[in-house]
């Protein structure tokens, strides 16, 4: 009887040591990237506020610093659809180094109002895999949009790993000056978390982004920039808030299909910026 009341205690406590330091699987809301979607969206009736804000800075020739900023809510429509409404808006300061005593110029400017779609087709929870599909118009006084996003994800580990691929386009127009020109992109972003504790994840995200002039859709688009991107970030969790921080790196793989002098640095696309810090807060608000 001493024996079995021995073995009881051990099994408790060993249990109990178990529970506390085993990483928590991942949540259906969860979104642990800053520059990916997952498949893990808002359940039905729950919405949230997300603030977002990126500092890129780093191109050749120039001082070069802009911060981006994002306001969004999200609601759950049901368990499969999540809609989204958003604000964008920037601040930039640019100075040429080509031209001596040449002044800085910089400008605040509000960008697009974006709405967005996130439908749910398998739920990586109960099926093989996790399959979801996004659409997103933006409206803004020097550019129109609609973005659109096929989004895999498997997890592994009891849901502790998550593995996430988005591909998806972008296609519309852009204004410079008084003159509005098409534009179109395809996308590829990567990116693997793993949840450390109950509160702390970390993840690796990768970016490459295609970029053509004109558009695709009607076949005129011509390849011009190709970037990519690669960094990590980690995210703490204290309910009802949630705060993520990442830093990515553009990789020396760039390509310019114009050959434009100047195109290329070293490998960096000149168009692009050479690092930049992303930080996200969101709220989880209580529900309807």
């Amino acid at each position: 009887m001493h024996h079995r009341r021995q073995l009881w205690f051990l099994s408790n406590v060993l249990a109990a040591f178990l529970g506390v330091m085993t990483p928590q699987s991942a949540v259906a809301e969860d979104q642990p990237f800053l520059t990916l979607d997952t498949t893990d969206i808002e359940p039905e009736h729950g919405h949230e506020l997300e603030q977002d804000f990126t500092w890129a800075s780093g191109k050749p020739l120039q001082s070069f610093n802009t911060v981006m900023g994002e306001s969004e809510f999200e609601y759950g429509w049901s368990d499969q659809l999540q809609l989204v409404l958003a604000a964008d808006y920037d601040w930039t300061r640019t100075r040429d180094h080509t031209v001596p005593g040449t002044s800085a110029l910089a400008e605040t400017r509000f960008d697009a109002v974006r709405g967005e779609a996130i439908y749910k087709a398998t739920d990586v929870y109960f099926d093989p895999l996790g399959l979801g599909f996004v659409v997103s118009p933006s409206l803004g006084e020097s550019v129109r949009s609609l973005e659109t996003k096929i989004l895999i994800q498997k997890n592994f580990l009891n849901d502790r790993l998550r593995a996430v691929v988005n591909l998806g386009g972008q296609f519309g127009a852009e204004r410079s000056g008084e003159s509005w020109s098409d534009a179109s992109a395809l996308n590829l972003d990567a990116g693997v978390s793993y949840n450390i504790t109950w509160d702390w994840s970390a993840s690796l995200e990768f970016n490459a982004e295609h970029d053509f002039a004109g558009l695709l859709l009607n076949g005129r688009g011509r390849p011009s920039d190709t970037t990519y991107f690669l960094g990590p970030s980690v995210q703490f969790i204290a309910k009802p808030w949630t705060a993520l921080l990442g830093v990515q790196a553009q990789l020396p793989w760039a390509r310019d299909s114009t050959n434009a002098p100047g195109g290329l640095d070293h490998g960096f696309s000149a168009n692009a910026e050479r690092f930049r810090i992303m930080f996200r807060v969101t709220w989880e608000t209580l529900q309807l």
